[in-house]
């Protein structure tokens, strides 16, 4: 009884077993046939004549574009016969304005300065002597709005070239301004990360005093050329020095600790060990000099 049942189930499960399925379908046409005589070759029984098709398709396509480059350049006739196409250009126009505000760096871009000198006097506007001294200065409301419509104006002109290059579709060009935009953030972003924009007046001032201020007290209070110490160590010691900067949060003279960190870096370059900060945050070849200083724990 048991050997019939295990029979019974090896030849239902040898029954039952699933076809090995295939990477590729195997399907081939029954016949191959080809067109019968006497019957006018199309595009839907002939391939020659489905890429002839297809070819003039391209060529009239082609032809299309170049008169609209000859008649139409800027698409304003284009625009006001057909409402989509009218959406579609400003919205294009309008992307790539930002795209390449963004690219070249928003208001620190190198048009601003050029522009803000031809329409606003210097000797009156403290932010354009900034501007103009290699600093950072806040731009006024009617700059920005001559900008905007500067950069949409660029903008029109690249959104057509790009059109004309992608044979008339407009749609392509808006898909491009949008990748376009984003990446130019991603760049803008990054720029502000790594600090590449200029400093404001105040803040290179102060960072100048700053490094005056470590000056001072990396000549007295560290040492160079022997032992090592952790940063929070150097952090500590330069507050005490400086009871200005006793807190990192105070309203009048505030400083962070990565800020300290930053000009400890540079200081360490230029005058200490030239040793580069440990991933546990010590530096080699400079100690602080705690004989020295009197408020330093015991």
């Amino acid at each position: 009884m048991l050997a019939t049942t295990t029979t019974a189930a090896l030849t239902t499960a040898t029954t039952t077993t699933t076809a090995a399925a295939n990477a590729y379908e195997q399907a081939y046409p029954i016949e191959l046939t080809s067109t019968p005589y006497g019957i006018p070759e199309t595009s839907s029984n002939s391939l020659t004549k489905l890429q002839q098709e297809r070819l003039s398709n391209k060529k009239a396509k082609v032809a299309q574009t170049q008169n609209e480059l000859t008649n139409d350049p800027l698409g304003l006739q284009q625009m006001l016969d057909n409402p989509k196409t009218f959406g579609l250009t400003v919205s294009g126009a309008t992307m790539w304005g930002l795209a390449l505000w963004l690219v070249t760096g928003s208001r620190s871009n190198p048009l601003v300065t050029p522009v803000a000198n031809v329409l606003f006097n210097e000797k009156e506007e403290e932010w354009l002597q900034d501007r103009n001294d290699g600093y950072f200065g806040d731009l006024p409301l009617s700059l920005m709005i001559i900008l905007s419509a500067l950069f949409v104006c660029l903008g029109v002109l690249l959104d057509r070239v790009v059109y004309f290059l992608a044979e008339g579709d407009a749609a392509v060009s808006l898909q491009l301004a949008g990748v376009s935009v984003i990446g130019g953030a991603v760049w803008e972003v990054g720029r502000l990360a790594a600090k590449e924009k200029a400093p404001t007046r105040v803040e290179y001032e102060r960072d100048v005093l700053l490094y005056q201020e470590f000056d001072e007290f990396a000549l007295k209070r560290l040492i160079v050329g022997q032992g090592s110490c952790h940063r929070s160590d150097v952090i500590s010691a330069f507050r005490r020095y400086n009871p200005k900067y006793r807190r990192a949060d105070s309203e009048q003279y505030p400083l962070a600790d990565i800020e300290i960190e930053r000009i400890l870096r540079q200081w360490n370059r230029q005058f200490g060990s030239g040793s580069e900060m440990s991933s546990a945050g010590f530096f080699s070849g400079i100690t602080v000099d705690g004989a020295a200083d009197a408020f330093a724990p015991r």
